[in-house]
């Protein structure tokens, strides 16, 4: 943080929107929809933050999909109970539900974003619906549909990121559920440049801000904010091509640019054990340290959007490594077990439950006997047959195309007491819980991490049917924990305005998405909470600052 100099500005903007995923986008539409001159900047080559590598969903209650069946005290309710009061302001949840609505009508009217319901994906806590009030045995959540990026904007839309998470990028969700999209068509949305998923909810932003003069500035990571003597944000520094530059901003600076979960340091300090991100590398903290240096207030901070990950055994990423791919274990026929050869877990119901239990200490066993990783045990079928994610798109194989063994850090052996030698685990502890989860599971039961009372699965592994590990042979796959995002940082109001330690609110200064610290606190009610969330605290960040006063900042 600098205070200001007597240099003049490089340039000058009312805003400054320090990210490009939806929150980012969403804000700096609202500003310049307000009157106000606006400037993105992105520190990525690519333009779309985690938003444009995830599925796009957004988690809307009362949207005019589902307004008739649904209600605003429930929603809150539901969010309320899923939260446990651990969000950082009760008072935000209320905030998110009456204008998530709100936000989302926005993008359909004024820019090329179209959704649909979201089909086969209720609240995710549906499947136990009778335990927790509000929740809703249909989808709150609003899917994209697929957007003809190539032909919008030409070139530009090959600057919009593309994930490995949730293939096929130009087919929307709903229609692979439908079994809408066969072999000719992907290939002609390939070659014309479609985006659906995340890319369908960025790139339509993308164009509306281009339509309106805005530049989004790839390449060009912010590394300090410029305050006045009195504190008051005016400005930021950036770095990129033309060197170290100061931007003022007349109105504010929304810093809407993601988690920290790439940053090691961070995560050690605040979560306390190591995750595998599924998203942008660029998602460093760079926002968090930013603030803090100018003397925000920060909540959440030891939690984040967590999911499971199996790195893929053949597919490569573009760093060279093994694919991680978005899994928790692998389904009917095997377990997960730590590295005591316990089992550790249920994770059938969402997700955003799956990793935490890494972090478990156990006092039987003085220390964090989950800690990562853990190990998924399976036997033949899945040798055989493979194995199919818990999102559409998404499959892995034990054996490679040529019949070729898995590389070693795929353990393969004979029998159970073979496989615990080499994963190095107490072999007559694996025995003794295979033998367990086999004799129960012959009779369809898993009365130590089953679920009776859960009906169905909606995005985890399947874990209602319970089948036996049966081989030789016999394997194990290492279980990470992995996470969508962090979701602690800033804390902020109702109109996403940064709140500080030693005053109550730090002029100029906003924060949505990741950045900040959740509007629902660890919750994660339904698919797109994320992205619902990040857009809607956009959204009120955009229309408020826009609003403001231009100050003179010399």
């Amino acid at each position: 943080m600098s205070e200001q100099q007597h240099s003049a500005w490089d340039e000058v903007f009312d805003v400054v929107v320090v990210g490009s995923g939806g929150g980012a986008l969403t804000a700096a539409l609202l500003a310049r929809h307000g009157g106000a001159s606006v400037l993105v900047v992105e520190k990525d080559r690519y333009i779309g933050g985690t938003t444009a590598v995830s599925g796009g969903d957004m988690w809307i209650p009362n949207n005019r999909f589902v307004a008739e069946r649904d209600s605003r005290e429930d929603a809150i309710a539901y969010v309320r109970r899923l939260s446990d009061g651990r969000e950082s302001d009760p008072s935000l949840v209320e905030v998110y539900v009456d204008t998530a609505h709100e936000a989302h009508e926005y993008l359909e009217a004024h820019t090329g974003y179209r959704s649909e319901p979201h089909i086969m994906l209720d609240d995710y806590y549906s499947v136990i619906g009778d335990r927790i009030p509000g929740v809703r045995p249909f989808p709150r959540s609003v899917a994209v549909k697929p957007y003809p990026a190539g032909a919008e904007l030409g070139e530009l839309a090959e600057l919009i990121n593309k994930g490995p998470w949730v293939p096929p990028c130009e087919v929307s969700f709903p229609e692979q559920r439908r079994g809408e999209v066969g072999p000719e068509e992907l290939a002609r949305r390939e070659r014309e440049g479609w985006r659906a998923k995340g890319g369908g909810l960025i790139a339509p932003l993308f164009k509306a801000l281009l339509d309106l003069d805005v530049q989004v500035r790839i390449s060009t990571p912010a590394v300090e904010l410029v305050t006045d003597a009195d504190h008051a944000v005016i400005g930021v520094v950036v770095e990129g091509e033309q060197g170290r530059r100061r931007i003022g901003a007349r109105k504010g600076v929304v810093l809407a640019c993601g988690g920290f979960e790439w940053n090691p340091e961070m995560v050690k300090t605040y979560l306390g054990y190591e995750v595998k991100p599924m998203t942008p590398w660029s998602n460093t903290g760079d926002g968090h340290l930013m603030a803090m240096a100018a003397g925000a207030k920060l909540g959440s901070m030891t939690t984040f959007f967590s999911y499971g990950v199996i790195y893929d055994p053949w597919e490569l990423g573009r760093d060279g490594n093994p694919l991680p791919q978005m899994m928790m274990g692998l389904g009917a026929g095997s377990i997960l077990v730590n590295k005591l050869g316990r089992r550790f877990m249920h994770g059938g119901y969402t997700y955003n439950d799956f990793s935490h239990p890494f972090g478990f200490y156990d006092q039987r066993h003085p220390g964090f006997v989950n800690k990562p990783p853990a190990w998924a045990i399976f036997g033949k079928r899945h040798f055989e047959e493979g194995v199919m994610g818990s999102k559409p798109g998404i499959e892995m194989n034990l054996t490679g195309a040529d019949g070729q063994a898995p590389p070693d850090w795929v353990a393969t052996a004979g029998s159970i007491r073979e496989l615990a030698e080499k994963i190095c685990i107490d072999p007559d502890a694996l025995e003794a819980t295979v033998q367990r989860y086999n004799e129960f599971a012959e009779k369809g039961q898993d009365p130590d991490w089953g679920d009776p009372l859960q009906t169905h699965v909606l995005t985890g592994p399947e874990t209602v049917d319970h089948q036996p590990i049966l081989g030789p042979p016999y394997g194990a796959i290492q279980q990470w924990p992995g996470t969508l995002g962090t979701n602690g940082g800033c804390r902020i109001d109702a109109d996403a305005r940064v709140l500080g330690n030693r005053v109550p609110i730090i002029d100029g200064l906003y924060a949505a998405g990741n950045t900040s610290a959740a509007v629902l606190g660890a919750t994660y009610p339904g698919g797109g909470a994320c992205i619902g969330s990040s857009v809607t605290m956009g959204y009120r960040a955009g229309r408020h600052v826009a609003a403001r006063a231009a100050r003179d900042i010399g």
